[in-house]
């Protein structure tokens, strides 16, 4: 098959120009001055930023199908069966036939890891979910944990990654769940867990889990595909009176991090896909149960009713919302400070309500502005003024509860405080601006009224002077009128203005 063969985070060679895994983290080594050997996470900016920042993701709410689980176990040729799916036109009902051959993500048989870090499909799918909202879909592929060169904590912080911002996530596991697969689980879970305790909203995770169990044997027990799968999970994860106390914590805690979990029983593909090193993806040699099995696998976990867009306190969560949150995540994970996982929740939860402020304020901002006319800057009444303020005000703190972020306990009056203080600052602005406009509407009117009221006394000035001066004519002769009178109206005029 053609392989993306990963380069410093680079995929060097494009499948079919349909795409391309993209690396968007990277697990570092260094040497501290010890001589111990300490791992930390990296961000590839350039590939997550090509992949979120694309004009369908961007403003588009958010599906992103991840797989994860122990490493060598055929997550990556999995998801070639799902960029086969995606990329069939929906009306083309056999999307799957024998002489495909399964590729995209890179793979091959042995037992030494290919996938590195969290790798997504460079191309997005743009589908429909069941309330015909537009959504986003992102396939992620994971590195497997368990493996020879990665710590328990390296996984972990993997798993909560992925965690945070999946909408559909498998845990891969083969043959059956054991007690230690739980438990395992059940540490990988820790930010959830965090999240949960810390956050104000209950279901802040909202995503699907699926148990998907890879060369199942006893389809006598339990059917093969998603009712099968979901009798057994349920099962395995049912409370019981006779279980330690350990094992009935174990279940409480998955259960609070993940509320939709389910199941899907995969048979044994075949000794082709396992046994030999030379097997090149063809879907004909690979067992017909198991074929029959991944064709209802694939259009579950992508039918409509699957794809819920990744929700954060309730909002779905848009391309350009999730670059912020990776970026601050790993940028908190990524050295030997920050190590814990609490501490990037409350750095995620910090930038998130910064967003949501920012977001709230610039609302208000902009709609007072369109009010007072800038940047003509038209005088507004301090009524009317006061009106908007209260009325924009209300409409930004419900701005502020539409932006996805996680919700800590006890910041959230804080950040309430921090808006109510922004508007508080704009507001007082511009009523003194207002009040400057009123005193030079105020200095223009005297003036005006001044020019006005002298203009008025001139004219009878003038009128009274000519008056005089007629009657004073008519006793002293014609000849001396027009003296007498503009010397009336002369003095007059000098003696009011003076006054005035």
């Amino acid at each position: 098959m053609a392989s993306s063969g990963l380069i410093d985070g680079q995929s060097v060679q494009d499948v079919s120009n349909r795409g391309e895994p993209l690396q968007i983290i990277r697990i570092t080594s260094k040497e501290n001055d010890d001589g111990e050997i300490t791992h930390g996470l990296e961000l590839v900016d350039e590939n997550l930023e090509k992949i979120m920042l694309h004009p369908e993701v961007k403003e588009n709410p958010v599906v992103i199908i991840s797989i994860t689980g122990a490493f060598r176990k055929g997550k990556s040729f999995l998801l070639g069966f799902f960029l086969k799916f995606l990329e069939t036109q929906p009306e083309e009902c056999d999307w799957l036939s024998e002489d495909d051959k399964i590729e995209g993500f890179e793979w091959r048989g042995g037992s030494d890891r290919v996938t590195s870090g969290i790798l997504i499909w460079s191309e997005p799918f743009i589908r429909e979910n069941k309330f015909g909202e537009k959504v986003a879909v992102l396939l992620m592929d994971t590195q497997g944990v368990f493996d020879d060169d990665s710590t328990v904590q390296d996984c972990a912080n993997i798993f909560a990654l992925v965690t945070m911002i999946s909408s559909v996530q498998i845990w891969n596991v083969m043959q059956q769940v054991q007690e230690d697969d739980l438990q395992h689980l059940e540490f990988f879970t820790e930010f959830g867990k965090l999240v949960n305790q810390k956050s104000d909203e209950g279901d802040v995770n909202g995503s699907k889990f699926i148990f998907l169990i890879r060369d199942w044997s006893f389809p006598y027990e339990n059917a093969y595909g998603k009712d099968g799968g979901n009798a057994y999970i349920r099962k395995k994860l049912k409370i019981k009176k006779s279980q330690h106390n350990e094992q009935k914590n174990i279940r409480r805690n998955l259960e609070k991090c993940f509320p939709n979990i389910g199941g899907f029983l995969l048979p044994y593909p075949g000794k082709a896909i396992v046994t030999n090193q030379a097997y090149n993806g063809l879907v004909k040699e690979l067992d017909g149960d198991f074929v029959e099995n991944v064709k209802l696998l694939i259009p579950y976990i992508l039918s409509k009713e699957m794809l819920v867009a990744r929700q954060i306190n309730n909002t779905d969560v848009t391309g350009q919302y999730l670059l912020k949150y990776v970026k601050v995540f790993v940028s908190l994970l990524r050295n030997d400070n920050t190590p814990t996982l609490e501490t990037a929740l409350k750095a995620t939860a910090a930038v998130g309500r910064q967003l949501a402020i920012n977001a709230a304020f610039e609302f208000y901002n902009e709609e007072m502005d369109k009010i007072c006319n800038f940047p003509n800057c038209e005088f507004v009444p301090d009524d009317v003024l006061e009106s908007h303020h209260k009325r924009l005000k209300v409409q930004a703190r419900e701005k502020l509860k539409e932006i996805p972020r996680l919700q800590i306990l006890g910041d959230e009056s804080e950040c309430l405080e921090q808006l109510n203080n922004l508007i508080a600052q704009k507001y007082d602005n511009l009523k003194k601006l207002m009040e400057e406009k009123q005193l030079g509407r105020n200095a223009v009117a005297a003036k005006e009224k001044a020019e006005s009221t002298t203009h008025r006394i001139k004219t009878a000035v003038s009128a009274f002077g000519i008056c005089v001066g007629t009657v004073v004519a008519q006793h002293i002769g014609v000849e001396h009128i027009g003296f007498i009178g503009e010397y009336i109206r002369n003095d007059l005029s000098t003696n009011l203005s003076n006054l005035l």
